[in-house]
């Protein structure tokens, strides 16, 4: 036998000592690395001087801290010279925050996350003129024009405002303040007149105060007396864009109508598209505002009453707020299951959460209504 003819088992003995040696090695190598991270993890920054000293440690901070600032400083210089206002700018950089300004400051809320978000960037919805347009891609997005009438626009001449081009009108029911309810001067002629002309009706009560139960409920009674009075109907195609959901609410509402439909034949009917059964709630709230009043307890709990009441009427609530009041006044969370109508009187529609309706003007001019107007558009998804 050839002593110089090379043993296939000494080959293979030295292939598995290889492998058995980079395992080992590899093994200790992850051992090693634990103990490191538990060690930096449990003393902090106390673990990390051990590698790096004092004046590295502080130049590293220093080098982050440049270049976070050089990187706040270039989205700054971008917004500045797209045109953007310093509003737009501050919203672009507070991505997870709602901005807001009153009384001459900044605000700055958390934006929540368990309320429903626009499916379309709001900027992309705009007021050009008195004329709202929307420049976004998608393609489902819909405005119908409308106008909020009360005492406060006098005798409405009805015959020029339907020939104006308005899609729908919000009439005020009345009024809620100093806790008492203040039922409007219009409030019959203007039901009474809009339903005859055939245009698209919803009614408006002007919060301006939390109230006592019976205040609320006084003010949800005459929006139900009006509603049944002028023959309201209610088919699914009516109900304001958001209040289409899928819960037991939506079951109620389905066979109310059923109910109404069958006991309504013989009467006079009212025509078809005629009437949104939307009653909405526009609040004002105290102009003041600061980060502590986020999710006013009281508000909130006169608001969700007042919904509760509405509901039970079989109705359906929507809550009119402009941003400030969304997010300091009232807890959103608590009232997620409302539509939003919201009041911003700038040239765009600034708002993370979803919102029905846009009130952009209380300047606007529409044929046959005396002086100044509140302009609004229904946004349909």
């Amino acid at each position: 036998m050839n002593d110089s003819a090379e043993n296939p088992n000494r080959k293979r003995s030295f292939y598995l000592a290889n492998i058995i040696f980079l395992c080992s090695l590899t093994i200790l190598s992850l051992v090693f690395a634990m103990i490191v991270y538990f060690r930096l993890r449990t003393k902090g920054t106390d673990g990390v001087r051990r590698f790096y000293s004092e004046s590295q440690i502080e130049q590293i901070r220093e080098n982050a801290s440049e270049e976070t600032r050089k990187e706040v400083l270039l989205k700054v210089q971008s917004s500045l010279a797209s045109g953007k206002s310093t509003m737009q700018m501050l919203r672009d950089l507070f991505e997870d925050r709602v901005v807001v300004v009153s009384g001459g400051r900044y605000y700055f809320f958390p934006l929540l996350e368990k309320v429903e978000k626009n499916d379309f960037e709001p900027e992309n919805l705009h007021n050009n003129n008195g004329i709202v347009e929307y420049s976004g891609e998608n393609s489902s997005v819909q405005l119908r024009q409308g106008i909020l009438l009360s005492d406060n626009n006098g005798r409405i001449d009805w015959e020029r405002l339907a020939d104006s081009g308005i899609d729908e009108c919000t009439v005020s029911v009345g009024r809620i303040e100093e806790n008492r309810f203040v039922r409007d001067g219009q409030l019959d002629r203007n039901c009474s007149m809009a339903v005859q002309k055939g245009i698209r009706v919803g009614l408006s009560i002007e919060v301006k105060d939390p109230a006592d139960e019976d205040i609320l409920l006084q003010a949800a009674d005459t929006a139900k007396e009006v509603m049944d009075q002028y023959g309201v109907r209610r088919t699914p195609e009516q109900k304001p864009l958001s209040a289409i959901r899928t819960d037991s609410r939506d079951q109620t509402s389905a066979e109310s109508v059923e109910e109404k439909e069958s006991s309504s034949e013989g009467e006079e009917t009212v025509p078809e598209g005629a009437i949104d059964p939307g009653i909405l709630l526009r609040i004002y709230s105290e102009e003041e505002s600061s980060e502590e009043e986020t999710g006013g307890d009281k508000w909130t709990t006169a608001v969700r009453q007042l919904c509760r009441i509405i509901e039970a009427q079989e109705e359906i609530p929507v809550i009119g707020a402009d941003l400030r009041t969304f997010a300091a006044q009232l807890d959103l969370s608590a009232l997620a299951d409302y539509d939003r109508w919201l009041i911003d009187h700038e040239e765009t529609a600034y708002c993370p959460y979803s919102f029905s309706a846009w009130e952009y003007s209380t300047e606007g001019f529409k044929e046959g209504v005396p002086g100044k107007s509140i302009l609004y558009v229904r946004v349909k998804e």
